[in-house]
This record gives structure tokens, C-alpha cells and sequence, in this order.
């Protein structure tokens, strides 16, 4: 009887839940299912993004800490520099404090010495006594003269005396000065010092934080190595774009030019032929003018060569280097490389582009990942501004020096500061903007 009752009490659990695993699904359950799929996938890829947020500025908080770090190493040497000349300046004026201190000192005993013997002299005899004491008249006026040049003498000396005083009381005035600000000097020295131990170590704290992530850091900078080759890859196809428009022209010019050397010989040959008068040239049409434009830009490209290393700078705020030219090894991280075509300035929220030469814009475009891109070329030169928003110039638009292209949109990798992407190119070929730069 027991045994009845537990096999009937199994078949009252079990069943049910047989039912249940066997009950066909719904469209419903389906639909239900794909939405959890798509929350769940949704929450994946706003964790990834956030990840990749918080690496992204990481990275650009090593690159603002490195940054400043050069900052203050700069400041740091210069104010060692103005120590080492403030001492220098001391040492020199030391020493002539001492050679005047010196000539006083001789001059002093020079005149106590004289003055002396001439008081224990008029203690004596008198001056007049001395004169009419004489045994003739060339004596007496020896004597006379002896007399008239010491105190001339005297009052030079005294007057010396007066003058090396003054100096010596500048001279020392001047040390005072110059003590003060060595000791200015070293205290802000000391002060940058502190702050460069202070960055020095959160810097190093910023990079072991990112330990362990090379993999999201390797996804980043191939994100960032193909914005560059795609801007590279652009700028060349529209190069090849602008040399093509320029053949073109040059093939039409070069044509209209042979036909209408052929209508001259043709009315030419016609006017031999009838006898008639030899018909005028007309100049040519006013739509199509020579195109004459390569010693134009030839000494555009000559006048820009002649300026490398004193060009502006192509912001209108101050800036640091993020990013150098050419393949760069990361300072801190030395795993990261990026072949950089030219380099990032880093600079206040705000800044805008300008112009470092004059020129014509010949590319206005976007870039993924690089916001607007502006080209602006100076014969065979150009220059390229890249990350703007808020673009102030147009395709075909002359420029002039320090004229505004736009402004500079956030770094990718730190949202408080604007970044601008800057090359110089001699068509396909790339240099360093540093070296151009003023």
C-alpha cells in the first residue's frame, strides 16, 4: 500500500513538469527570447564602449602628465640657466666690489697720510710764512705752486672718494638685488621640481592602471593607425585628382592653342591664294586664357621652403606636442607604435586653425574619426589641418597668413582639451611640421 501511494505521488510531479518540457514554442516565447538577446547584447556593447571610454582617457591622461612633464623639465632648466647667470653676475660684481673697496681703502690711506703731515706742517709755520720764508723769488713761488697743488690734490681725492663711495653703495645695491632673486629663482626651481615628483609619480600610477589591457590598447591603436592611413589615402587620391585636373587643362589649352595655329596658316595660305591683304590675329577668346601657372608655383613653393623653421603656429592658443612625426614608440607604454603623418597639438577647448601660409583651399572634407579636413596648398606645398568643426573657409578660397580655418574639435583621447592634427607635404611626400615651426 505504501509503495501505491509513492508511485502515485512521483506521478503526480512528475507528469506536469514532462507536460511542460514538452509544450511547444510559441511566437511569443520566440520574440521574447530575441528581446532578452538584444538587451543582453545592448549591455555588452555599452560596456564595451565604457571600457573603451575609460582607456581612451587613460591614455590621454599619460599624455597630458607627459606633457607637462616636458613642460616642467623646460621650465626647470631655464630657471637654472637664469640661476647660473645671476651667479655668474654676482661673482663679477664681488670682485669689483672688491678692486673698489681696494682703491678706496688706498685712497683713504693716501689722504689721512697727507693730511696729516700737512696739519703737523701749519702746526709750525704758516702758509704765508712758509712762502715769504723763502731765500728768493723762484723759491717763494715754488713754494706758491707746491701749495696750490696740493690742495688741488686734495680735493681730487677727496672728490675720488666720493665717487668710489657711490659706486660701491650701487654695486652692492645691485648684489642685494641679484641675492634676491637667485633665491627667487631657487625657490621656484624647487617648487617645479616638487610638481615634476608629482607628476612623475602619477604618471607612473596613470600607466599601471593600464596593465593588463594591452589587447583593448592594441584595438585602439589599430582604430587610430587606420583613421591615419584612411586620411593619408584620401589626401593622396585627391592629389592624383588635382594633377589629372591639371593635365586635362593643359591638354585643352595645348589643343585650343594648335587649332588656332592652324585657322592662322589656313587664312593666312587663303589671303596668299586670293591676293587679298593678310587677315589681322585676333587674340584669343576670353574664356580660354594660357594657363601660366607653374611659375606661380614654383616661387609659392620657393617662398615656403625659404620659411621652414620660422612658420607660426597654426593655432591661436598655446600647445603641446600629444603626438610626434613619423613612427613613434609610446613614452610610457612601450609596447604601443604609431606611424604618425604628421603630429598632434594639443591645445585649449576652443582654439581655432589658422592658415600658416598663404595658399588656396583645395580639399574640404570629412574624416572618420577626424572630423573636418582642410587642405591648403602653396605651390607644391601643403599644409593639412585635420579634427576641426565649424569650418570657416571653402574649396577655391584664397588664404592668408594667421586667417581662421575653423575650430579645433575635442581629442579623442581627452574631452577637456581640443586636439589638431597637423602635416606639411611636398605632394605625397611628408616632413616634420616641428622642424618648420617657429
Amino acid at each position: 500500500m505504501t509503495r501505491r501511494y509513492a508511485l502515485i505521488f512521483l506521478l503526480v510531479l512528475v507528469l506536469p513538469l514532462m507536460a511542460v518540457a514538452k509544450k511547444p514554442r510559441t511566437s511569443g516565447d520566440a520574440q521574447r527570447q530575441k528581446e532578452k538577446t538584444e538587451k543582453q547584447y545592448a549591455k555588452t556593447e555599452k560596456n564595451l564602449k565604457k571600457t573603451e571610454q575609460e582607456l581612451r582617457q587613460k591614455l590621454g591622461k599619460v599624455a597630458s602628465l607627459e606633457s607637462d612633464i616636458d613642460i616642467t623639465t623646460k621650465q626647470i632648466r631655464t630657471l637654472k640657466k637664469q640661476i647660473d647667470s645671476i651667479a655668474e653676475l654676482k661673482s663679477g660684481v664681488e670682485d669689483s666690489i672688491a678692486v673698489n673697496e681696494a682703491q678706496l681703502e688706498s685712497l683713504r690711506s693716501a689722504y689721512v697720510k697727507a693730511v696729516r703731515s700737512s696739519r703737523k706742517y701749519r702746526r709750525e709755520i704758516s702758509g704765508l710764512v712758509f712762502i715769504f720764508s723763502a731765500d728768493n723769488f723762484r723759491q717763494a713761488s715754488h713754494r706758491m705752486t707746491y701749495l696750490r697743488e696740493f690742495s688741488d690734490w686734495r680735493q681730487r681725492k677727496s672728490a675720488e672718494i666720493m665717487t668710489i663711495n657711490a659706486e660701491l653703495q650701487v654695486r652692492r645695491e645691485h648684489l642685494t638685488v641679484l641675492l634676491v632673486q637667485a633665491d627667487s629663482l631657487r625657490t621656484a626651481a624647487q617648487m617645479q621640481e616638487n610638481r615634476l615628483q608629482s607628476s612623475r609619480k602619477e604618471l607612473s600610477k596613470a600607466v599601471g592602471s593600464l596593465k593588463g589591457k594591452q589587447k583593448q590598447l592594441n584595438k585602439m591603436l589599430k582604430e587610430q593607425q587606420q583613421t591615419l592611413d584612411r586620411l593619408d589615402q584620401e589626401i593622396d587620391r585627391l592629389i592624383q585628382k588635382e594633377a589629372e585636373e591639371r593635365r586635362r587643362k593643359e591638354e585643352e589649352e595645348r589643343k585650343r592653342r594648335e587649332a588656332e595655329e592652324r585657322r592662322r596658316r589656313e587664312q593666312e595660305q587663303k589671303a596668299a591664294k586670293d591676293g587679298s591683304p593678310k587677315p589681322e590675329t585676333k587674340p584669343a577668346d576670353s574664356e580660354f586664357k594660357p594657363i601660366d601657372s607653374a611659375a606661380a608655383d614654383k616661387q609659392a613653393s620657393s617662398d615656403f621652403m625659404a620659411c621652414k623653421g620660422k612658420l607660426p603656429s597654426p593655432l591661436s592658443h598655446t600647445y603641446v606636442v600629444a603626438q610626434g612625426f613619423g613612427v613613434q614608440q609610446h613614452r610610457s607604454i612601450k609596447t604601443l607604435k604609431v606611424n604618425n603623418t604628421g603630429v598632434d597639438l594639443e591645445t585649449a577647448p576652443g582654439a581655432s586653425a589658422r592658415a600658416v601660409f598663404p595658399g588656396e583651399i583645395t580639399g574640404v572634407f570629412m574624416q572618420k574619426g577626424l572630423n573636418y579636413v582642410v587642405l591648403v596648398r602653396h605651390g607644391e606645398y601643403l599644409t593639412v589641418y585635420a579634427n576641426l568643426q565649424d569650418i570657416k573657409v571653402k574649396k577655391g578660397a584664397k588664404v592668408k597668413t594667421g586667417d581662421t580655418l575653423g575650430t579645433v574639435a575635442p581629442s579623442p583621447v581627452n574631452p577637456d582639451r581640443s586636439q589638431l592634427h597637423f602635416e606639411i607635404r611636398r605632394e605625397r611626400e611628408k616632413y616634420d611640421p616641428v622642424l618648420w615651426l617657429k
